[in-house]
C-alpha cells in the first residue's frame, strides 16, 4: 500500500465535509482514493458512496484502486460524471418533475437523445429556415450551424440559464456588428422550436434533462429525501472543472449526508470554454468545515512550478514567482507558421532522445 503523508491520511479519515486545496499532483486525488478504501474498510457499504468525477475516463483511477486494495467485489460502487448522473435520476423521478418542467404529456416516458439524435432533430428544425433564407449570409455550412445550436442550449443549462435568459445574455453581450443580431434571433427561434419540440415529444436532450435536474429535482423535497437515504458518503473530484450546475447539486446536499470531500485543483478550470467554472468551485472553502492545503508536490519542481508561473503571469496579469523558471527551459522552437513549429519540435526531441 502507499505510504501516505500525515496530510494524506487526515484527509482520508476526517469526518463531515472537508476541501482538499492545492496545485495538480500534490496528492489530493490520492487521498480520496485512499479516503474511498478507508470507508470501505470501516464496513460502509459500496452502495452508499458516490463519487463524482469530472470527466468519465477520471472514474477509473477511483476503480482501479479498489480493485487493488483486495477489498472485495464491490459492484454497487457509483463513480460517475454529473451529466449521466442528471439524466438518470430525472429518468428515476420523471413522475415527479414532467409536470413541473412542462412537458406536454408528463404520463409519457421520457426518451433520452444522444448527441447525433439531437442534431437529427435540430436540422429537421432549422431546414425550414434555411430554406427560407436564415443564417443566409453566415459562412458556415448547416451542420456546423446544428451543432453551435446544441451547443448554446448545453452551455446555458450547464451555467443554470434558462433559455431565455441565455439568448438574453447573447443579445446584450454582443459587439459585433448591429446588422448580424438578427442572426441570433434566428438561432434563438431555432432553439425554441427545438426545445417546444422536446416537451411536446417527452424526448430529453443533455441541456434538457440538466436544466430539469437542476430546477426542478435538486430543490423537490423528495428527491432530497431518497438522496439522502441512498448515500451517506460523497466525494466530488476536481470540482473546479465542474460547471455551476454540478456545483449547486454538490453545495445543496453536502450537508445532509454523513461526509462530503471536495478537491480543488489550483490552476485548474481549463474547460472554461465547455462551462466550467473554477471561480465558484472555491466557495467550497467556506462552506466545508475543514479545509486541507496541499502544497508538496509528488511531481514536479520548483523550475517548472516557476515556467508555469511564467505563462500564468503572462495570460492573467498575475505576479508569481519565476526566478528558476530559466532551468526548466531546455530550449526553445520557433517558426513562422505552426507546422514549421511542430516540424523543428520534432528534430529537437529525436536530438534530446538520442
Amino acid at each position: 500500500m502507499l505510504e501516505l503523508t500525515a496530510l494524506q491520511m487526515e484527509a482520508m479519515t476526517v469526518e463531515g465535509t472537508s476541501f482538499l486545496l492545492g496545485m495538480a499532483g500534490t496528492g489530493k486525488t490520492t487521498a480520496v482514493h485512499h479516503r474511498l478504501l478507508h470507508l470501505l474498510a470501516q464496513g460502509e457499504p459500496a452502495y452508499t458512496i458516490l463519487t463524482i468525477v469530472a470527466e468519465p475516463d477520471r472514474a477509473q483511477g477511483f476503480l482501479t484502486a479498489v480493485q487493488q486494495s483486495e477489498l472485495g467485489p464491490y459492484g454497487d460502487l457509483t463513480v460517475t460524471t454529473y451529466n449521466k448522473m442528471a439524466m438518470e435520476m430525472v429518468d428515476l423521478f420523471w413522475p415527479l418533475v414532467a409536470r413541473p418542467a412542462g412537458f406536454v404529456r408528463p404520463y409519457q416516458p421520457p426518451t433520452f437523445l444522444t448527441y447525433d439524435l439531437a442534431q437529427l432533430l435540430m436540422w429537421h428544425i432549422i431546414t425550414p429556415m434555411l430554406n427560407a433564407g436564415a443564417f443566409a449570409d453566415l459562412r458556415l455550412r448547416p451542420q456546423q450551424i446544428v451543432s453551435q445550436l446544441l451547443d448554446t442550449l448545453n452551455r446555458a443549462a450547464l451555467n443554470s440559464l434558462t433559455l431565455d435568459e441565455a439568448i438574453l445574455r447573447q443579445k446584450t453581450t454582443w459587439t459585433g456588428e448591429p446588422e448580424r443580431l438578427i442572426h441570433l434571433e434566428e438561432a434563438a427561434e431555432a432553439a425554441r422550436q427545438f426545445r417546444q419540440t422536446c416537451l411536446e415529444q417527452s424526448l430529453l436532450d443533455l441541456s434538457l434533462a440538466v436544466e430539469v435536474f437542476d430546477t426542478q429535482l435538486v430543490h423537490h423535497p423528495e428527491f432530497h429525501r431518497y438522496f439522502s437515504e441512498r448515500f451517506r458518503h460523497l466525494i466530488v473530484d476536481n470540482v473546479e472543472e465542474q460547471t455551476p450546475a454540478g456545483q449547486n447539486f454538490v453545495a445543496a446536499l453536502m450537508d445532509e449526508i454523513v461526509s462530503t470531500a471536495v478537491v480543488y485543483d489550483i490552476g485548474g478550470g481549463y474547460k472554461r470554454f465547455l462551462a466550467a467554472d473554477p471561480d465558484g468551485g472555491m466557495r467550497f472553502a467556506t462552506l466545508c468545515r475543514r479545509v486541507f492545503r496541499f502544497e508538496a508536490s509528488f511531481v514536479t519542481n520548483t523550475p517548472l512550478i516557476h515556467l508555469a508561473n511564467l505563462v500564468q503571469n503572462h495570460l492573467e496579469h498575475t505576479n508569481l514567482p519565476t526566478a528558476e523558471a530559466g532551468d526548466a527551459i531546455w530550449g526553445v522552437v520557433g517558426g513562422r507558421y505552426r507546422r514549421e513549429m511542430v516540424w523543428e519540435l520534432t528534430d529537437f526531441l529525436v536530438d534530446l532522445v538520442n
